[in-house]
């Protein structure tokens, strides 16, 4: 009987952690995560239209409730950016304010029944090669690209470089199947399985969504900051 328990469980385990694949076209097989990542893409590009023609567009002196919730959100994000990288952070602040929106959203959609857009390491890894794109093309536009490719000449800034997308990536990418193992734990669990499950998958999803995205964003904002402020020092940590 424990035996069928445990094998029960560890083909959950499996199956939340490696879903079936959809084919798309004849041979090419994508996860669902990928039509959630687009899924949610579809729906924020919806959002900032809707905002642009209604809250925008309609921006006063003496603001509207969501005039100064919009505006509460761009200051808070703008100031984030400001404090690591400064002259840039007219940049950085619309990027990471998107990037937070963008894993909040990917990742609150669990509640709805769907798959995160990163429970797929693949969407993890887009989004920390974008960030490390970020960094460099700062570090070059701030010190230039002779000194730039110069740090290169220490392996271990070599190392700490490479180290950056992967340690964003694996840190979104665990704490999203962390939340999968816990819930489908519980489920599991014959004592457990009729509300605590619904419970926990709802505080553990918030958790994420949120603590993942302002570590992320603030974790970018600081190794933007370190490239373009001390060219010789690591990045990683």
């Amino acid at each position: 009987m424990t035996g069928i328990m445990i094998g029960g469980v560890g083909e959950r385990l499996t199956q939340a952690l490696l879903p079936q694949k959809i084919e798309i076209f004849k041979g090419f097989f994508v996860g669902p995560s990928m039509f959630t990542a687009f899924g949610v893409t579809l729906f924020l590009l919806l959002v900032c239209l809707v905002l642009r023609l209604t809250v925008v567009r309609k921006m006063k002196n003496i603001p509207s409730k969501p005039q100064m919730i919009l505006e509460g959100l761009v200051k808070f994000f703008d100031k984030l950016a400001h404090e690591s990288t400064h002259e840039y952070s007219g940049f950085m602040g619309p990027y990471i304010m998107a990037a937070a929106c963008f894993i909040s959203v990917g990742t609150l959609v669990e509640l709805l029944g769907v798959r995160p857009a990163f429970a797929d390491i693949n969407a993890c890894f887009a989004l920390g090669i974008s960030t490390f794109l970020v960094i460099h093309y700062f570090g070059i536009r701030k010190r230039g690209i002779g000194k730039r490719a110069k740090r290169l000449l220490n392996p271990i800034n070599i190392i700490t470089d490479v180290a950056v997308p992967i340690s964003l990536s694996f840190r979104l990418f665990g704490s999203i199947v962390s939340g999968f193992l816990i819930t489908e734990l519980l489920y599991s669990s014959l004592y457990l399985s009729f509300a605590l499950p619904a419970v926990v998958s709802v505080i553990t999803t918030l958790f994420h969504a949120f603590i993942q995205s302002y570590i992320f964003i603030t974790l970018s904002s600081l190794f933007v900051g370190e490239a373009i402020e001390v060219p010789s020092k690591p990045m990683g940590g």
